[in-house]
C-alpha cells in the first residue's frame, strides 16, 4: 500500500467516501466490509532495494507509516479535495511538523490575532528559538488583507476561536496568490462546511479530535495538500518526531468519517436554534453564532458555507457567576473540546486563551463571562431546557 496521490471517486461530500486505491472488502483474505487495524510494528520490505533505499510511503516501520494509517490519509485527502494527507497523533503535532518542515530565520509568518490560543503559544515559542520576523495580525481584517505584503506564511482559521469570526479567505488568496503562502486551521467547519485547498490554500489543517472522529474518544491530527515536495517535507518531521497517528486512534477516525456529513448538519442547525434562542434570553448580553444576521462576518458567511455555519455557539453572561453556571447545566458537561455527540461548555478565558496576556484577552473580546458550546447530538429542546435552568439559577 505504497503513498501516493489520490482522487475522490464518490460524487459528493455526503456520498460513501469511496476513493481509488484505499479500502475494497475484495482486498480483504476474508472478504471484510470494515478495515482491520494493523497494530503490527514493522513490515517485511517488498523487495531488496527497498531494504538498502527505502523511500516516502514504504511500509517498513509503523513510526514512519501503517496501512491504517494510510487509509485514513487517503480518506481525508479524498475529503479536502488535496494530493496527500498525514495523520499525527494530535492536531498540535500536525501544526508543529508543518511549522518545523518550513519556518526557517528568514521566514515571515503572520497569524490571525483570533486562533487558538496554543497555536499562538506554539509560534510564540518557535520563535523564541528560530527568530523569524513574527507577526499576530486582524481583526480587523483589514490588518490581515496588509500582511500579505509582508508575509511569506499566512496561517487563520476558517471559524476562528472562540468568537468564531470569518475572515476574508477570497480576498486573502487572492492577495497572497504571487507572495504568500496561506495554511488554514479548518477544525470547526470541518470539510462539510467549507474546503479550504480548493479556492488556493497551500495547506489545510485539522483536529480530528474534533468532528471528523466526533465521538470524544480520539486525539488526533491531519494536515493535506497538493504539492509532494511539501509532503515528503513534513512526513521527515513527523518520521523524526515520532508523532505520527496511531492505528486504532486511526481507525476510530475512519469510523467518525462516515457520519461527519450527517453530525455536522444536525449539530449546525441546533446550534443555530440555540443560538436564536440565547439572543433573546435576558441573562445573555452578547451571542457569537455565523448564523445569526448580528454576527459581523455573517453576509460572508453566508457565502463561504453550505447553508449551515458549524456547531460551536459562543455567548457572553450579562451578570452571574460563570462557574456557576457550568456547575447548574445538568445535560451540557462542563468540558473543553468540541465536535463530539456530546454538548460541552467552556469557559475560553481560563482555558484555550488562559495563556494570553490580560490587555490581548480583552481586546479580543475574551472576558470571564464568555461561554463556548460545542452542540452536540441531543435533542434541541433538551439543550435549551437545560441552559435555562443554568441561567435562571446560575
Amino acid at each position: 500500500m505504497a503513498r501516493g496521490t489520490s482522487r475522490c471517486t464518490g460524487s459528493s461530500l455526503d456520498s460513501s467516501l469511496v476513493w481509488e486505491g484505499s479500502w475494497r472488502p475484495e482486498r480483504d483474505p476474508v472478504g471484510s466490509i470494515i478495515p482491520p487495524i494493523y497494530l503490527s510494528a514493522i513490515y517485511k520490505y517488498p523487495d531488496e532495494d527497498k531494504a538498502v533505499k527505502p523511500v516516502v510511503g514504504d511500509l517498513k516501520y509503523s513510526r514512519e507509516n501503517n496501512p491504517t494509517v494510510l487509509l485514513l490519509e487517503e480518506s481525508y485527502s479524498c475529503l479536502e479535495g488535496g494530493k496527500w494527507a498525514l495523520a499525527f497523533n494530535s492536531g498540535m503535532a500536525a501544526l508543529a511538523s508543518v511549522m518545523l518542515a518550513h519556518v526557517t530565520p528568514k521566514s515571515r509568518v503572520t497569524i490571525a490575532r483570533l486562533v487558538y490560543g496554543a497555536t499562538r503559544s506554539l509560534l510564540a515559542s518557535l520563535w523564541k528559538r528560530i527568530r523569524f520576523d513574527y507577526n499576530v495580525s486582524g481583526p480587523p481584517w483589514e490588518d490581515l488583507l496588509d500582511a500579505a505584503e509582508y508575509s511569506d506564511i499566512i496561517l487563520v482559521e476558517t471559524i476562528a476561536n472562540p468568537t468564531l469570526r470569518i475572515p476574508p479567505l477570497h480576498e486573502l488568496l487572492k492577495a497572497c496568490r504571487d507572495t504568500c503562502r496561506v495554511i488554514v486551521d479548518n477544525t470547526f467547519a470541518s470539510p462539510i462546511l467549507f474546503r479550504p485547498l480548493e479556492m488556493g490554500a497551500w495547506l489545510v489543517v485539522e483536529s480530528s479530535t474534533k468532528y471528523l472522529s466526533g465521538h470524544n474518544d480520539v486525539a488526533g491530527g491531519l494536515v493535506a495538500g497538493q504539492d509532494m515536495d511539501d509532503y515528503k517535507r513534513i512526513w521527515e518531521w513527523r518520521r523524526l518526531l515520532g508523532t505520527a497517528q496511531q492505528p486504532l486512534d486511526a481507525y476510530l477516525v475512519l469510523r467518525g468519517l462516515k457520519t461527519l456529513h450527517l453530525r455536522v448538519e444536525r449539530a449546525s442547525r441546533s446550534a443555530l436554534e440555540i443560538a436564536k434562542w440565547l439572543e433573546r434570553h435576558p441573562k445573555v448580553s452578547k451571542v457569537y453564532y455565523p448564523g445569526l444576521p448580528s454576527h459581523p462576518d455573517h453576509d460572508y458567511a453566508k457565502k463561504l458555507f453550505n447553508g449551515i455555519y458549524g456547531g460551536v455557539v459562543t455567548f457572553e453572561l450579562s451578570n452571574g457567576d460563570p462557574i456557576r453556571f457550568l456547575s447548574r447545566l445538568r445535560i451540557i458537561a462542563p468540558a473543553p473540546s468540541l465536535g463530539g455527540g456530546e454538548t460541552l461548555a467552556t469557559l475560553p478565558y481560563y482555558s484555550s486563551h488562559r495563556g494570553l496576556p490580560e490587555e490581548e484577552k480583552a481586546r479580543l473580546g475574551i472576558t470571564p463571562r464568555l461561554v463556548r458550546l460545542s452542540i452536540g447530538l441531543e435533542s434541541v429542546e433538551d439543550l435549551i431546557n437545560d441552559l435555562n435552568e443554568a441561567l435562571r439559577h446560575g
